[in-house]
C-alpha cells in the first residue's frame, strides 16, 4: 500500500526505524472502509484500533494510542478485544506506533484468548507464509487448531445449529487419509482445509471462529470467501469446535 494510498485515508503505516513492542487491543471499529492491493490482499478491511501500548523496554506505565490500520482478511478473527499484538513504536515519539500483525495471538491474563488459540503466521497478501503449512499441519495433528473429522457427524447431531460465512479458507496439502487413516474409506481422499468463519446462531452475536475441516471433492469448487454454510457449534468452545454439513452446504 502506497504512501499516498495511507495519507488519504489515515492508516498506520511502517513506523521506520522502531523499536518492537507489544500492544493489548482494546477497542475495534470498522470504518466501512476496504482496501486492496498487493501487500495486504483483496478487500481487506479498515478498523480503527484502540491500544494499550507498552512501553519500550518494559519501563513505565502503559498508554492508550489510537491508529487506523488495514487487516488483511485472515487475521480479522484473531483481531478482538483483549488479544496481544505486536507493534513498532518510534523511539523519540512513543505515540507512533504501527501494528505488527505477524505478532498477533495470545491474550492477557483474564481476556478471551484468540479465536483458536493458534497463533498462524500468514504473508502480507493473506496466505499461509513460507514454511507454515507444515507448522499448521502439526497445529491440526496436536490439537492446537482443532479439525473437525470423524466427529463432525456427533456434532452435527448433537450440537447448535446456524450459518456460518467463510472469511478465509485455506487448503493444509494434506487428506484425510494423512491425519486420520482410520477415518471413513470414502472421505479418506477429502483434502482438509483451515476455516476461519463469522458463525450465526440463534440468541448471540455473530462470533469468529477457525478450525480445520474437511472438504469433500465435489465441494472444493463451492469454497470461496463469502460463502454461507450451514453448521453445528459446540456452544462451550465455539471458537473451535464448528462442524460443516456439506449435505446442505453451500446455502444459497
Amino acid at each position: 500500500m502506497d504512501f499516498l494510498m495511507r495519507k488519504m485515508t489515515g492508516i498506520a503505516g511502517p513506523v521506520k526505524n522502531g523499536a518492537p513492542g507489544g500492544a493489548l487491543i482494546e477497542s475495534i471499529a470498522d470504518t466501512g472502509t476496504t482496501i486492496s492491493s498487493p501487500s495486504v490482499g483483496p478487500e481487506a478491511p479498515v478498523y480503527q484500533l484502540g491500544l494499550q501500548v507498552t512501553p519500550i523496554g518494559g519501563a513505565g506505565a502503559p498508554y492508550q494510542v489510537t491508529i487506523k490500520a488495514v487487516i488483511p482478511r485472515l487475521y480479522i478473527p484473531m483481531v478482538l478485544p483483549g488479544a496481544r499484538l505486536g507493534v513498532m513504536v518510534d523511539p523519540l515519539n512513543p505515540m507512533n506506533a504501527s501494528p505488527d500483525f505477524s505478532r498477533i495471538g495470545g491474550a492477557a491474563p483474564a481476556a478471551p484468548v484468540a479465536p483458536g488459540g493458534f497463533n498462524m503466521d500468514f504473508d502480507a497478501s493473506g496466505r499461509l507464509a513460507a514454511g507454515e503449512v507444515a507448522a499448521v499441519a502439526s497445529g491440526v495433528r496436536s490439537g492446537a487448531v482443532n479439525t473437525i473429522k470423524g466427529s463432525a457427524d456427533q456434532l452435527l447431531a448433537t450440537g447448535t445449529h446456524g450459518t456460518a460465512v467463510i472469511t478465509t479458507a485455506m487448503p493444509l496439502g494434506k487428506t484425510v487419509r494423512d491425519l486420520n487413516p482410520a477415518a471413513d474409506p470414502s472421505r479418506l481422499n477429502d483434502p482438509v482445509w483451515v476455516f476461519t468463519v463469522e458463525v450465526t446462531v440463534a440468541g448471540e452475536a455473530p462470533f469468529p471462529a477457525v478450525f480445520g475441516h474437511r472438504v469433500p471433492l465435489a465441494k472444493l469448487a463451492s469454497v470461496a470467501l463469502g460463502v454461507k454454510l450451514a453448521i453445528a457449534v459446540n456452544m462451550a468452545n465455539r471458537n473451535q469446535e464448528v462442524a460443516i454439513d456439506w449435505d446442505k452446504s453451500p446455502i444459497a
